[in-house]
């Protein structure tokens, strides 16, 4: 008599390997979707902590954060974020920051080269930890430096000359506010929420504090990223001026892309981080027009279908890519189309920032 065997045969083997595989299939994109939820998740929860934090500091300040930028390259910097830190728990940062020199300082890199877990959102790539550098007088060929510890966050400074007739396209038309200038040239403050050197109130965003964006998401700095890939993984060759969180350069000045994100101004939101500056030198006035000594970041992020936002009254949204140009620029600018009489926007320069 023949002994029954207890083992699986070759074929059914393989039919439960099958079986496996198809399973494992089918949970790994669940589980995948799962963990972005939860960092999707802790990017909003970043935003409202810094949303609060800019109500707490008009309440102590009786003003809005703003960015200290001067035209000359060479001069005391710092960045909104690096205002904030006592009013997210980071005083201690606070507290060793040299507010007589600029970010890049010896002084400060203690501070400037910290990572900020507020500030960095936790679905953008950060490549080992990716740094940031000082562009003064940085040409191509001259070695990346990284010093100064990145943020997925943007102060929104407003809407980029050129871009009113975006709003034409909207029902009813609405007429865009476009900033005057950038920041360079020391014209009229651009019209977003935190405008670098001024000091606006929340009196001042008259189109509401629920209808402006403050913060904008603008990871993967200070890589180039278009349409989820980086350009290139060396910073040297492909970069945004900006991704430092004490950097002013950081800021946004919102202008859009075209729909692969390599042209500017454009239509289009969340194509890419920023304007490739890699093969660009920077001299005393900066890079070349129209970027000078401003960043060249745009809102970015790596959220499936749009990015985050942090509205003036602490609020946070998710912006979908698809959404009209025409309603960005709406929601940037803080004053609609107001100017005064000669046409030109009236704010206090900032007097003494700290």
């Amino acid at each position: 008599m023949s002994q029954k065997r207890n083992a699986f045969t070759l074929i059914e083997l393989l039919v439960v390997i099958s079986i496996i595989g198809v399973l494992v299939a089918l949970l790994l994109p669940a589980v995948q979707s799962a963990r972005e939820a939860g960092r999707r998740t802790q990017c909003v929860n970043n935003l409202k902590q810094i949303g609060i934090a800019v109500h707490s500091y008009h309440d102590a300040k009786k003003k809005l954060p703003s960015s200290v930028r001067p035209f000359a390259s060479s001069t005391v910097r710092a960045s909104t974020f690096i205002l904030l830190l006592p009013y997210i728990e980071r005083k201690d940062l606070w507290d060793q920051y040299d507010v007589n020199v600029t970010w890049s300082h010896a002084n400060n890199l203690p501070v400037s080269s910290r990572r900020i877990p507020s500030y960095e959102c936790p679905s953008s790539p950060k490549h080992g930890g990716l740094f940031d550098h000082n562009p003064d007088g940085v040409t191509p060929s001259t070695a990346w430096a990284p010093i100064v510890a990145i943020g997925d966050y943007a102060s929104s400074l407003g809407v980029a000359p050129g871009m009113y007739n975006v709003g034409q396209s909207l029902t009813p038309a609405v007429p865009i506010q476009e900033s005057t200038s950038t920041v360079s040239t020391q014209a009229a403050p651009t019209n977003g929420f935190l405008p670098k050197n001024t000091a606006i109130t929340f009196g001042d965003v008259t189109d509401g504090l629920t209808n402006t964006i403050a913060i904008f998401e603008s990871g993967g700095r200070p890589l180039v990223y278009r349409l989820g890939s980086p350009v290139g993984t060396n910073p040297q060759t492909n970069r945004v001026n900006g991704g430092g969180w004490v950097r002013p350069a950081s800021d946004i000045l919102f202008q859009g892309s075209n729909s692969t994100g390599t042209t500017f101004p454009g239509s289009y939101i969340n194509r890419t981080n920023g304007v490739d500056i890699g093969a660009d030198t920077y001299t005393a006035t900066g890079y070349a027009a129209p970027i000078g000594t401003e960043g060249s970041s745009q809102p970015y992020a790596f959220h499936s279908g749009g990015l985050n936002v942090a509205l003036g009254d602490g609020s946070v949204k998710f912006i979908d890519d698809s959404i009209s140009i025409g309603v960005i620029a709406a929601l940037v600018t803080r004053n609609g189309a107001g100017k005064d009489s000669a046409g030109v926007l009236k704010e206090p320069l900032i007097d003494g920032v700290f």
